[in-house]
């Protein structure tokens, strides 16, 4: 178990935002909900456009309703296929359909030539942090009314547990309210999870998230110092080589 000095995603998102600027590392500090900042969960982006689906980023959230631990690690997005683009035309439309600039497209890049099951296993055994995968996605029937980030949609929910051979990946539950993401049934390993994907990619008009995460406990008064976890090492020993 791993404890953060820091009791939410703002503070925590902060200081991580710090330690990678002393990397020469600039992140720009984006809140979930921007009127309730102290409660809402965070985002560490590598740039000030927007909207920044199409980036790669880091993302700091609450790991239960308790509020007594949370989860940070890698984030990116799948967007809507171009092709798309003379069926929706709306400018909100536009915004959701991925371009060459997406990282996505590096993402399974990363997934075909095997360097995305390296990256995951230098940064577990790197920062001996027990990590997790969660996977979010559904369908998307109008761009123009749909807001990826609205809680109340409709999206299947996976998540795996990265095993200690840094290749087995472990179910441990899946909400499936649109029956969207079934594949993910058979994903045993990482490998499995990188065809997947691959697959999963091809899907015009499925929108995806990928949550890539370590959790950590709020320290309290009775952790010890030694206990817990600083943000140069989340940074320079797990974010760091995920990005």
């Amino acid at each position: 178990m791993f404890y953060c000095e820091k009791n939410n995603p703002h503070r925590l998102c902060n200081v991580l935002a710090e330690s990678a600027m002393a990397a020469k590392c600039k992140l720009a500090r984006r809140p979930f909900n921007r009127f309730e900042p102290e409660t809402t969960a965070w985002w560490l982006v590598p740039s000030s456009t927007l909207p920044f689906y199409q980036f790669k980023k880091i993302y700091c959230t609450w790991a239960n309703k308790e509020r007594d631990a949370m989860l940070c690690g890698l984030y990116l997005e799948k967007g809507l296929a171009p092709e798309l683009a003379s069926v929706y035309p709306s400018r909100k439309g536009r915004s959701l359909l991925m371009n060459k600039k997406w990282h996505w497209h590096k993402f399974i890049e990363s997934c075909a030539d095997g360097s995305l099951s390296e990256t995951i296993k230098t940064a577990a055994q790197t920062s001996g942090f027990k990590l997790e995968f969660h996977i979010t996605g559904g369908y998307v029937d109008d761009p123009a009314l749909f807001d990826p980030y609205a809680g109340k949609q409709k999206k299947d929910h996976y998540i795996f547990e990265l095993d200690k051979d840094f290749s087995t990946l472990k179910y441990r539950s899946a909400k499936r309210d649109t029956m969207t993401l079934k594949c993910l049934n058979k994903v045993h390993n990482v490998s499995d999870l990188c065809s997947t994907m691959q697959v999963l990619g091809k899907e015009h008009f499925l929108w995806l998230d990928l949550f890539i995460a370590a959790e950590f406990k709020v320290a309290n008064s009775e952790t010890g110092e030694s206990e817990i976890t600083s943000p140069d090492k989340i940074w320079n020993n797990f974010l760091k080589i995920m990005m």
